[in-house]
């Protein structure tokens, strides 16, 4: 089964777009607090972070921005390289560790954003 080039493109900018949204709620906590004086504290204070590490939305918030920002660059280097024009089977091996990689850096990230949650959430 394959996937055509249309459709893989239009994730690639759809998934940007989520990212901009994602990055800009994110620059929005981070950053312009002190402007708006919305949050309580400084965002980037160590009982701050602690805080949101206990917060089940931000480790959904952590892993949905690291699968859109992989899908997002890994596509984008993946068209940079077949845009060399290499063999055939060379495209399958482009294609096959592009996707492999991913699929390892989702799981760890992931894991990485479950065991953060866990342990900020661990009885002392």
């Amino acid at each position: 089964m394959s996937v055509s080039n249309t459709k893989l493109w239009t994730w690639h900018v759809g998934a940007g777009l989520v990212l901009l949204v994602l990055l800009g709620l994110q620059m929005f906590g981070m950053h312009l607090n002190d402007l708006l004086h919305m949050l309580e504290g400084d965002p980037i204070s160590w009982s701050s972070m602690a805080a949101r590490a206990k917060l089940v939305s931000q480790a959904i918030f952590y892993i949905l921005f690291l699968g859109f920002a992989l899908y997002h660059g890994l596509h984008g280097l993946r068209n940079i390289l077949l845009e060399l024009n290499p063999s055939q089977g060379m495209q399958g091996i482009i294609n096959t560790v592009i996707l492999v990689g991913g699929v390892v850096l989702f799981v760890f990230g992931t894991w990485a954003a479950i065991a953060a949650y866990g342990l900020a959430n661990a009885p002392v």
